[in-house]
């Protein structure tokens, strides 16, 4: 199953970057088919075991590696890259060779040392993966008498000094944790709109605006002086003939230089009837009857759609398409805009996007190809906006944050900020935060037998600091509580995306708090059993939605999950099933029961996505532990659900409308059961008239005449005999939509 799955990872992006017609898509692809020619050659030769914490041989689970999409490793690290230049700048200052051993060891004697304190001191440095930071942590621990934790950490890393850069990389302005987060650094942004490109169909109407408009014009005027009352009355004279040779010049000359508009081309248009008019005239012949009506017709026409040449009519359209051409195309302000980042930290935020899309100046204009004044499209801000620094709440107000996965993007920054608040020390306060954030950048492995993620904690030099550490449990659990509310807030009816998870899960813990929260599983690699926090939130589930609506419209029994076991060892299991008394189901056996899925080694999509289903209902996937762990949203419950209802009928609409819906469908399941938890927690008082109001405000909306009256039964206490499941087999012929989710 891995083998094919990587397999037809590299038939797609092969396709694509033979196929595709953009040039930077293709260039992505073949890039992305290079690393899984890389993860299945290193698959092959056994180098890379897919699945293990630790998947390429002779590299610690510490080390930062290549990992494409689906959690493969490609057997690379990313530190493990070509010496780069700024490592070779390094080698030619000291006067050794550019090897990276030599390198390393430069840095531990007093000069690079010298360096590597004043880089801490100043801030002046960047992490952008973890082992950036592994040299720095060494020099302050050596600097605060902390030779042990030093050397310890140089045995772990010195071994692989010959093939990892370790050496720190300078920033040119200071690296500092900070209160507010962005969304892009100013070199993303940057990077952003230098990349924007001219749009072909607005760059053929400039160029007909600017060339060829009043080409045509010059071309009209010259046959209106043989032309009264829509007749030829004039012959051609030999200045009129010498003026034309000239206008047949200019043409062949524009149409060498002009080529992206093509319409002057057409045989049968005004144009190309007039020019070819034009060049029998000229070679000395003379028009037959069906050439003279044709260029009769087409003068009559050109003077009949916008007037004669100098005209008052025909003179305002020409003058307001000349501005219309004049304005700088948006990939040119774009550049502006982007040239003035050029001067920021380009791996901060911006405190204040709008300084920098303002009209263009004066002294901007020539190297702009664009009028000083030139006022900045709405798409330059956006860009900006992207890098706002500000405070979380206002970046959602803002729009900057539309999704709790975007969301989940930016906690690094906080919990950073936060991690550093544990470590007295100004310098290694800056460093480890920095490291954090680099370390949350690092993608997940694919794990098998329920293996845990590297956490941060495992890192050499995190260890080799953590005696300078003070646990700040009540800043961690602040910020925990403080993010998942405004997850609920922001995102009711979006279930909590596994980074976010992940973040809540770290905080959660540096808060002192053993909360398990799960995470979303793929149902393309899930294989068939969970690890024992999804019982135990299940557990909790059962104490705070216990005897409410939730489990009546779900038919959960969680008296029964509150009996379950921890989860079992195989050999524990396989002793029990030789014992009369052998223990009950297991967690995972009570989400194959209700998923009513019986074979369990038969591999199916739709199978492992109903089981995993039901344990995201048993758990409430994470909301339940979520309100254990404190978190209290702004918004009332009954608002939230009211919020999460809307994700569900906007979902369904989408739905209608697709030809394949299924994920539509599957995320319109999960903001219903959203939807249902938090009515679970509003006060009873409010149910009803909930229900009511949404049978009124979404009377049309498209299934909900199927669904809310199964709400109304669980109200009433009795379970619906088909709640709403995304991957139930038949949930789109539910909805009257005539559609067959099974795969």
């Amino acid at each position: 199953m891995v083998n094919g799955y990587a397999l037809g990872q590299l038939s797609r992006a092969f396709l694509t970057a033979v196929t595709h017609e953009d040039a930077v898509v293709r260039a992505r692809a073949d890039r992305r088919a290079q690393r899984w020619v890389q993860v299945i050659e290193s698959m092959a030769s056994g180098r890379v075991e897919i699945g293990s914490r630790t998947p390429v041989r002779g590299f610690p689970a510490w080390v930062t590696l290549e990992v494409v999409h689906g959690g493969f490793a490609t057997g690379r690290a990313i530190a493990e890259s070509p010496i780069e230049a700024d490592e070779i700048a390094v080698a030619r200052r000291v006067g050794v060779e550019p090897v990276r051993s030599l390198i390393f060891g430069y840095y531990l004697t007093a000069d690079g040392m010298a360096e590597l304190h004043e880089l801490l001191d100043t801030g002046m440095f960047r992490v952008d993966i973890p082992e950036d930071a592994a040299l720095l942590t060494v020099a302050w621990l050596l600097r605060e008498g902390d030779r042990d934790s030093a050397l310890e950490l140089l045995d772990q890393i010195a071994p692989f000094a010959t093939r990892l850069r370790f050496t720190p990389r300078v920033s040119p302005t200071p690296t500092t944790p900070l209160d507010h987060v962005f969304r892009a650094s100013a070199a993303e942004a940057r990077r952003a709109l230098l990349d924007r490109r001219p749009q072909e169909q607005v760059e053929i109407q400039r160029e007909v605006l600017a060339v060829w408009n009043p080409f045509s014009d010059r071309l009209l005027t010259l046959w209106l002086e043989l032309f009264t009352a829509g007749r030829r009355t004039v012959s051609p004279t030999e200045d009129w003939l010498a003026r034309a040779r000239v206008v047949l010049e200019e043409y062949d000359v524009l149409s060498l230089a002009h080529t992206r508009a093509t319409r002057h081309k057409r045989a049968k248009g005004n144009v190309g009837i007039q020019i070819a008019s034009l060049r029998v005239l000229t070679d000395g012949g003379e028009l037959d009857d069906r050439r003279e009506g044709l260029l009769r017709a087409s003068v009559v026409a050109s003077v009949a759609k916008r007037g004669a040449p100098g005209s008052t009519n025909h003179t305002a359209l020409r003058e307001a398409q000349r501005e219309d051409a004049e304005t700088p195309g948006h990939w040119r302000l774009s550049a502006v805009a982007a040239e003035r980042l050029a001067t920021v930290d380009p791996y901060g935020g911006l405190p204040d996007p709008s300084i920098f899309a303002g009209p263009v100046t004066t002294a901007e204009a020539p190297r702009a190809g664009a009028p000083a004044g030139s006022v900045m499209p709405p798409s330059v801000g956006r860009a900006l906006a992207r890098a706002h620094a500000a405070p979380v709440g206002q970046l959602v107000d803002e729009g900057v944050i539309p999704s709790a996965e975007v969301l989940a993007e930016l906690i690094p920054q906080i919990t950073a900020t936060t991690t550093a608040t544990g470590y007295p020390a100004p310098a290694l306060a800056r460093l480890m935060a920095a490291n954090y954030r680099a370390f949350r950048r690092r993608r997940s492995l694919l794990l098998v037998d329920l293996k845990k993620q590297v956490q941060v904690e495992e890192l050499p030099w995190v260890r080799a600091a953590s005696g300078h550490h003070v646990a700040r449990t009540d800043a961690a659990l602040d910020v925990a509580r403080r993010v998942g509310a405004l997850a609920l807030d922001t995102f009711p009816g979006t279930i909590v995306p596994n980074p976010l998870v992940q973040e809540l899960n770290h905080l959660l813990v540096a808060g002192g708090m053993d909360v398990p929260l799960v995470e979303e599983l793929a149902a393309d690699i899930f294989m068939g059993r969970f690890s024992d926090k999804y019982r135990r939130a299940a557990q909790i589930a059962a104490r705070v939605v216990g005897g409410t609506l939730y489990e009546c419209y779900y038919g959960i029994d969680y008296a029964r999950i509150a009996a379950l076991d921890q989860v079992r060892s195989p050999v524990r299991r396989v002793l029990q099933r030789t014992r009369k008394d052998a223990a009950g189901p297991s967690f995972g056996d009570v989400c194959w029961e209700r998923s009513g899925r019986r074979d369990r080694d038969r591999y199916s999509v739709s199978t492992n996505g109903a089981v995993i289903e039901q344990a995201q209902i048993l758990t409430t996937h994470n909301l339940a532990a979520l309100v254990e762990a404190g978190v209290e949203p702004c918004r009332s419950w009954t608002e939230l659900a009211d919020g999460a209802l809307s994700v569900v009928t906007s979902r369904l609409n989408v739905a209608s409308h697709q030809e394949r819906p299924f994920g539509a469908v599957k995320d319109a399941a999960y903001a219903w059961r959203q939807m249902v938890f938090f009515l679970s927690l509003a006060p009873a008082s409010e149910l009803d008239p909930f229900i009511r109001d949404a049978e009124v405000r979404h009377r049309h909306a498209r299934g909900l005449s199927v669904l809310l009256p199964g709400l109304r039964d669980a109200a009433e206490g009795s379970q619906p005999t088909h709640p709403f499941l995304g991957w139930a087999a038949g949930s789109g012929r539910l909805l009257g939509q005539g559609l067959d989710l099974e795969d």
